[in-house]
């Protein structure tokens, strides 16, 4: 059974960290001082400070443990209520507060283009070919959203964009994946996982998925097995499937 649907990761695969990052902290700068008074640049600031120091904020918190997304739900939560804490803007309420932390993955990345240079002649490609495209994120959902948008090649993902909150898992082990295929509607097998980290293949590869693994740093990538090796860039991926169709 041929291969009918290639799931991306964004981070590192589909997206720039770097780009996304320094657009990320200036919108979400503008969404913030939309609501909450102040500039755009102390907004911006202030959460720029609180991504240097992202780790301490989950450092009692297993996001691939049994409670994940409890625990991906408070870390956002955290995140969200340190903007208030470094700008002096007094808190809103715990529900507001709540709602804020989940909306803001979504909203300040929908006006970000943070594509690798050949992301979208690549995704263009695939989709014109007949490929069904999706994503398989560890990222929530309206983030996946926010981030095909903003690199506006949202119309040609006609598949599922499953994101942690979808898959109900942060860890990329074989229950994410076999969730990736169930909301396809289809088996594994016709399933191309494309992450840039083997450990996130190995679960696709326990799920009965096919795997590409995109290698963008200098080091030589590791000697394991999947399916296609792209290394530098995606540019490669649509003549590899042809070819595996040929």
């Amino acid at each position: 059974m041929s291969i009918t649907h290639l799931f991306f990761d964004l981070h590192g695969t589909l997206i720039d960290p770097h780009r996304l990052h320094l657009c990320y902290s200036t919108h979400l700068g503008h969404v913030m001082a939309g609501r909450y008074g102040l500039t755009p640049e102390v907004w911006r600031d202030a959460n720029r400070q609180i991504m240097a120091d992202w780790d301490s904020y989950y450092a009692d918190l297993d996001l691939g443990g049994e409670d994940g997304i409890a625990d991906m739900w408070e870390g956002l939560l955290r995140t969200t209520r340190a903007l208030f804490r470094l700008t002096g803007i007094p808190e809103p309420a715990r529900l507001e507060l709540t709602d804020l932390s989940r909306e803001l993955p979504g909203l300040s990345t929908q006006d970000c283009d943070a594509l690798y240079l050949e992301a979208k002649a690549v995704i263009q490609t695939l989709h014109q070919a007949g490929w069904i495209l999706g994503v398989a994120s560890h990222a929530v959902q309206n983030h996946v959203q926010g981030v095909l948008a903003g690199g506006g090649v949202m119309p040609y993902f006609t598949g599922p964009l499953v994101g942690a909150d979808t898959a109900e898992s942060f860890r990329k082990d074989r229950g994410f994946y076999t969730a990736v295929c169930l909301h396809a509607g289809v088996p594994a097998r016709q399933c191309l996982m494309i992450d840039d980290t083997i450990a996130a293949l190995r679960g696709a590869q326990a799920a009965g998925c096919h795997t590409a693994l995109i290698w963008r740093k200098d080091a030589p990538p590791p000697a394991e097995s999947v399916d296609y090796l792209l290394v530098g860039d995606l540019s490669g991926l649509p003549a590899l499937l042809r070819g595996n169709h040929d």
